[in-house]
């Protein structure tokens, strides 16, 4: 899918699941750059966010920002960004970022509250006692990286739990490469839902860009769907 239609169909796809309550809030998320280079991304920019966790301070300013593409109903965020060279993808940065907060207590908010609000109002009230230690998940692929021996940079790889962290993935994801990995592994009660979109999230330029040395390493592969 071209990157207009894609943008396009991503937007649909988030309010559908904001209309049936897989999300609390989604962005509307825009194309930017020359037709023959452009970026999709939320409105606000969601910046470079810590693969190595985050504390409740940096998760509140995201969501006081709007520096997400969406809040799933258990206060997790989720964010994409990717860079197109006409119709084929050039990098990308997909964020998942479990809430670091109990989640169970999004339940009690008022809906004239906001989850910012919320969740900072319970941290003051609870205490460290609502906090929860969760990393975030983030694939990227870089298209230039400095490539050596004793620092190792997969073009496609995805980091958690330690910025050094960095597992070989096969190769670029596509967006619905990416929110199937979301939604098989973390919501799978909404995945018939987001099936409905899944093939329209699709986009060129996901070769396989995993070297040789990498395959030797503990790796991400999967087989393409028939």
């Amino acid at each position: 899918m071209r990157p207009r239609a894609l943008c396009d169909r991503l937007n649909q796809f988030l309010v559908t699941g904001l209309t049936n309550e897989v999300f609390l809030a989604v962005q509307h998320h825009i194309l930017d750059g020359p037709p023959r280079r452009q970026t999709l991304s939320p409105v606000s920019a969601p910046g470079m966010i810590s693969p190595a966790g985050i504390s409740a301070n940096e998760f509140l300013g995201i969501l006081d920002e709007n520096r997400y593409s969406a809040v799933f109903a258990d206060g997790a965020l989720v964010i994409i960004e990717c860079a197109f060279a006409d119709d084929h993808l050039e990098s990308h940065r997909y964020s998942y970022i479990p809430c670091p907060v109990d989640s169970a207590l999004l339940l009690l908010r008022p809906e004239e509250i906001t989850i910012a609000d919320w969740l900072r109002d319970v941290v003051l009230a609870e205490g460290i006692g609502v906090f929860r230690s969760v990393g975030t998940y983030r694939f990227d692929c870089t298209r230039i990286v400095p490539l050596t021996r004793t620092n190792p940079h997969p073009l496609s790889h995805l980091t958690f739990a330690s910025a050094d962290c960095r597992v070989p993935v096969k190769g670029p994801l596509s967006i619905a490469d990416f929110m199937n990995f979301i939604f098989d592994n973390f919501y799978r009660h909404h995945r018939r839902l987001w099936l409905d979109y899944s093939s329209h999230l699709t986009c060129i330029g996901t070769e396989p860009t995993i070297t040789w040395e990498e395959q030797q390493l503990h790796h991400l592969h999967w087989e393409d769907a028939l």
